[in-house]
């Protein structure tokens, strides 16, 4: 209710001025009656009214101690008034601020339309000038904020996701020397990844396509598969075109026979969409095909926030543990290597966060945290009180350094409930130990690691989320190799493996480690991989933004 009662006031003025103009129309006057003094005097006055209007709203992130400092350090000069002028390019960053629905953000956040009403006023009050001038500085300060960081704080979506890495070079943007400088600087704060640009062009195209055409729907019913005919078959065609699995051509084509072309676009289809890539359109197929254009345009648009929350530049050499494609990649000595990997069920979810990979133990002993004591051992305990000891578990009187070993097969499990067990696990270095032979440490709260494991099996499942919350390798020797390749760790650690003896390794340089959740993500060909929301981030994303990542005349 405080934003709408101290907005309304300033937006009906406007409206019984005048109605909006085109923001591509030459300005409509010149400013002569107030003089500079008088404009500068009801800036001053309007700023901290106009910042109150304007109030950040839940998770919204709008910066207005930054526009109060730059008004201040400028003594309250205009920014947007310079020679009793309009400068003209205010009348770009209108049209910037109207295209922020290309970026997935909502263009009604940034006052477009309030600020071409204060321009279509011909003559105005020295205050109405200040209330534009100071209006347009917020649309400006609060988009570029947004752009480069992120429209809305990721911690307050998903406790979870605990990688943000804001920048303050958005600041730098209202101290340059003019409003063109600003304007003109402003499309250069968006994320510089190439993954950015590709998923930005994917949705505008996903934008135009749900405004222009309507979705193109595959009929229920039994499989479709090569050979098959019918208007169904006509159905699937036609929107493998309309996604894009099918280019267009003027060869002529039977469209009700399902032949070997369409069954290679469905096949590219199935694999964009981490399906069973069969080259049949059975029912998940269908349903994933089915999915409406506007469904897939915000889920393009959750992902572009989910990258101006990342770094705006990515270290060359660094681990990238992707959460939803199941691997890690190595980008090290400039080459890509990847590997499988096995993540944390949902009950047990992965966390999203940055660390520094300092050091690797080869033949790890593993000290089982307290949930997975709680959770895991005790049941088994109660069941076999010699379960420890057939897994080669040490067990002592508590955490602490001095802790006595004990003898788990004179202990009374029964008598002992989840919240009264203080004893600490330790699995010994051997074939069956969970952490298997590989360890690589990057300290965090988390207690979150990579490492070795006995269930290869795993690995031949296409959905891994299997594992308490540390990730599991499908090659640890090679990524140990990778690692230390070229240093003197490298024979340390094959000695260590030969002799089988439980060995810390400093790693030569510490590396940067990323575990990252993105849902859109375009494959080497320049298309869009849907992937599955395993951990369904997506939801709280739609929660939290709750909009139509649309202009606004042409929202559906």
């Amino acid at each position: 209710m405080t934003l709408v009662k101290h907005i309304i006031p300033l937006i009906c003025v406007s409206v019984l001025i005048s109605a909006c103009s085109s923001s591509n129309q030459a300005p409509r006057f010149v400013v002569v009656p107030p003089s500079e003094a008088q404009i500068e005097s009801s800036v001053k006055d309007q700023v901290l009214l106009t910042l109150n209007a304007f109030t950040p709203v839940a998770g919204q992130a709008l910066p207005n101690n930054t526009v109060l400092d730059a008004y201040e350090m400028r003594e309250y000069e205009p920014i947007w008034i310079k020679d009793k002028t309009i400068n003209m390019s205010i009348y770009k960053l209108v049209d910037l601020l109207e295209q922020s629905y290309t970026h997935g953000l909502n263009p009604i956040h940034y006052h477009a339309g309030i600020i071409k009403e204060y321009l279509d006023i011909k003559e105005p009050t020295p205050q109405q000038l200040a209330e534009m001038d100071v209006i347009t500085t917020i649309a400006l300060t609060s988009y570029a904020h947004d752009l480069s960081n992120g429209r809305y704080e990721p911690q307050l979506i998903d406790p979870n996701w605990q990688l943000d890495a804001p920048s303050n070079n958005w600041k730098d943007l209202l101290y340059l020397a003019s409003a063109t400088d600003m304007v003109n600087s402003l499309p250069l704060l968006a994320p510089r990844s190439p993954q950015y640009q590709v998923l930005q062009k994917w949705l505008v195209y996903y934008q135009d396509l749900a405004i222009k055409e309507k979705d193109i729907f595959v009929s229920a019913g039994v499989p479709l598969s090569q050979g098959d005919e019918g208007p169904r078959v006509a159905q699937l065609r036609a929107r493998l075109v309309q996604l894009g699995d099918i280019r267009f051509s003027t060869r002529k084509v039977n469209e009700e026979e399902f032949d070997d072309r369409l069954r290679e676009a469905l096949i590219r289809f199935q694999q964009r969409h981490h399906l069973s890539a069969d080259g049949a359109a059975g029912s998940r197929t269908i349903q994933m095909l089915n999915i409406p254009l506007k469904e897939r345009a915000k889920q393009i648009a959750y992902n572009l926030e989910r990258w101006r929350w990342m770094p705006s530049e990515l270290e060359s050499n660094r681990i990238w543990v992707d959460l939803t494609n199941y691997t890690v990649d190595m980008f090290l000595h400039g080459e890509r290597t990847s590997m499988k990997a096995v993540i944390g069920k949902k009950e047990r979810k992965t966390p999203v966060f940055k660390g520094t990979m300092t050091y690797m133990v080869a033949n790890p002993t593993w000290r089982v945290p307290h949930r997975i004591a709680r959770e895991n051992l005790l049941p088994k305990l109660q069941s076999d009180p010699n379960y420890l000891v057939k897994h080669g578990y040490k067990l002592y009187s508590s955490w602490s350094v001095s802790a006595k070993e004990l003898d788990s097969t004179k202990i009374n499990w029964s008598a002992i409930s989840e919240d009264k067990l203080a004893y600490r696990f330790e699995q010994e270095p051997d074939e069956g130990n969970a952490l298997g032979q590989y360890k690589f440490m990057f300290p965090n709260k988390n207690e979150i690691y990579l490492h070795d494991t006995p269930a290869k099996h795993l690995f031949r499942e296409n959905d891994r989320a299997f594992s308490s919350g540390c990730v599991r390798l499908e090659s640890p020797a090679e990524f140990a190799q990778e690692i230390t390749k070229g240093f003197k760790q490298f024979d340390e650690m094959n000695s260590a493996m030969k002799n089988g003896s439980n060995t810390v390794i400093s790693l030569p340089t510490y590396i940067p480690v990323y575990l990252v959740y993105f849902t859109v993500v375009p494959n080497a060909n320049g298309m869009l991989e849907f992937r599955n929301d395993v951990y369904e981030r997506d939801a709280l994303m739609e929660e939290a933004m709750g909009y139509s990542p649309f202009k606004a005349s042409d929202s559906i």
